[in-house]
This record gives C-alpha cells, sequence and structure tokens, in this order.
C-alpha cells in the first residue's frame, strides 16, 4: 500500500494503513499515534480531511505535515531512544520538537515518553520530557491549546512543553538532547542544533532552498569531539561528530529565521 493510499475514517483507520503499508514499523510509534487523534490538532475547517494522508495548513504560512512523513520520522527517532533507555535504564529522555506548529507531533513524542503508569502498554523506553518550539507566538499558544482539548495530562504532568523560540538556535537549556525534529526546511544544516543533540543522538531534518530541491536527512552524532551543548562547550563545531544520511525527498515549508 503507498502513503497517499494511506487515508482513513478514523485516527485508527488512518493508523492501521500506515501500518499496512509498512510505514509504521515498531508497536511503540503505533501505539503513540492512536493515542493522539490528528483532529485536535488541525483548523475547524479542515476536521472532515483530519486523517487524509496530506498535508493540511494551520495558517501563519505554515502547515501540519501529511501521517506518512510523520511516521517516517519517528520510525527513524526511535532507535536513539531505545539505545539510550537500554545504556541508562535510570536517565530522562530528552527530545526538541523544532517548528511545533500545531503541537501533533509533539504529543505524540509526548506519548512514546510519557510517566509509565500513564502508558497503556509496556514499553522499554525511559520516562521523558519533550519541548516543542516554534517562532510563531500563535502557533505556540495553538500548540498549548490543541493538546489540552484530550492529551492536557501531557503538560499537567510536565512531559511536554511549549515555548517561543527561534528554531535555528533550538533550546540550548534543555541540551543535550537523544532526538530532534526539524519541522520546516532549514536552508542548510543547522549547525546550532547539531551541537544540542547527544552522542549517539538523531536530528531528522528537511534541507533545501524554499521551493527547490529538498531532502529529509538524518543526522546522527557519532563523536564528542566538538561542542556537545549543556557538557562542554569549549570545543567548537567538529563535522567528524557526525554522519549524513538522505532519507527521501519532500517539499517543506521555511525553517523562519528570527531577525
Amino acid at each position: 500500500m503507498r502513503a497517499w493510499m494511506c487515508s482513513g475514517k478514523t485516527q485508527r483507520d488512518m493508523v492501521d494503513k500506515l501500518a499496512q503499508a509498512g510505514i509504521v514499523k515498531s508497536a511503540i510509534n503505533k501505539e503513540a499515534l492512536l493515542r493522539v487523534d490528528r483532529k485536535n490538532y488541525v483548523l475547524g475547517s479542515q476536521r472532515d480531511s483530519a486523517h487524509q494522508d496530506s498535508p493540511l495548513p494551520i495558517g501563519f504560512g505554515q502547515t501540519i505535515s501529511a501521517p506518512h512523513m510523520h511516521a517516517h520520522v519517528l520510525e527513524d527517532l526511535l532507535p536513539p531512544l531505545l539505545t539510550a533507555s537500554k545504556e541508562r535504564p535510570d536517565k530522562l529522555l530528552k527530545i526538541l520538537d523544532v517548528g511545533c506548529g500545531s503541537g501533533y507531533l509533539t504529543a505524540v513524542f509526548g506519548r512514546m515518553v510519557e510517566s509509565k503508569e500513564n502508558r497503556r502498554k509496556t514499553t522499554p523506553l525511559n520516562e521523558g520530557k519533550v519541548f516543542g518550539i516554534d517562532v510563531v507566538p500563535e502557533l505556540v499558544q495553538m500548540s498549548k491549546n490543541n493538546v489540552m482539548k484530550e492529551d492536557g495530562d501531557l503538560i499537567d504532568s510536565g512531559t511536554v512543553d511549549f515555548m517561543l523560540r527561534d528554531g535555528w538556535k533550538g533550546y540550548p537549556e534543555a541540551a543535550p538532547y537523544q532526538c530532534i525534529h526539524v519541522g520546516a526546511a532549514a536552508a542548510t544544516f543547522p549547525k546550532q542544533l547539531m551541537l544540542q543533540l547527544a552522542p549517539g543522538g538523531v536530528m531528522v531534518v528537511p534541507v533545501g532552498p524554499d521551493g527547490g530541491t529538498q531532502y529529509l536527512y538524518r543526522v546522527e552524532r557519532v563523536g564528542n569531539s566538538g561542542d556537545v551543548v549543556g557538557i562542554d562547550e569549549s570545543k567548537g563545531f567538529q563535522e567528524d561528530d557526525y554522519k549524513l544520511y538522505r532519507v527521501l525527498g519532500v517539499r517543506y515549508v521555511p525553517l523562519v529565521q528570527k531577525n
């Protein structure tokens, strides 16, 4: 089943089709997607299309990505979370969602690392904290409002937090992160975000010019000879600390840079 055939009438129908298509592979990701209904994260005028496998406008020149794109992202970001949980069972996982938009994927990440008491199924992931950031104040507020519809426990418990920040600069105050997701296309690889990855961490980021050829990349941090924000910031940026993998061609709105 192709990605564009993964539309459904309900959240479960949509997620089941994504799994049948082999895009959602992990039971952890499937459960998290089932817990967060996309209808709560689209504009009211788009609710009838909430479970279509297509991007939808959310205002302010931004979109919520197609469900199959979110599924690809989750599959790329799950392995470092599993590895970190296995190596340090007592360590809090940290995820940064850059360009949180309407808050949807931030909430899905939240369900993955929520309190083990709240999980409907046992998973090997540690508990964690998810930071959703956006440069547009109205979208930060929209994200909070959307989460409070049916996923408010994520905010109440402190699992998820939203804040106004420049996506290019990230949120160094909580670094380093096991995972970073960038939900808009960067014209070049965002080095300040790469420095906020923990060793072994992974960032998924679309890279390319607005309106031009863009690719989704998986950036793996394999070394710590350079700065690790939050641990050691005295060594600068070292390219050898990272491996870059081109995943697939994409079309994203640009990652806004604050003047």
